[in-house]
């Protein structure tokens, strides 16, 4: 067994909460899915919770990349593929 502690800020903390708060059948379907609900459950408990309000500086960001579609799709053996 392990003992972790986890520090996230506040957003990602409300957006674990959304998952569950408006997913009610949000069931796992296997063995590593129930370890993943189980954790993310695990992380938003109130009984583990040490500290409110850790302070410091919030980490939220997003990033937003356009992509450009070329106007011929057609693939065929000349095709560049990037991975």
């Amino acid at each position: 067994m392990k003992h972790v502690q986890l520090l996230i800020g506040d957003y990602e903390y409300e957006q674990i909460q959304e998952i569950f708060k408006h997913e009610g059948n949000f069931k796992p379907i296997g063995e590593k899915d129930k370890i993943i609900v189980e954790t993310l459950r695990a992380v938003i408990s109130p009984n583990n919770i040490i500290e409110e309000d850790f302070g410091g500086k919030e980490t939220f960001e997003t990033t937003v990349k356009k992509v450009v579609e070329p106007e011929n799709k057609e693939i065929d053996t000349n095709t560049a593929i990037n991975l």
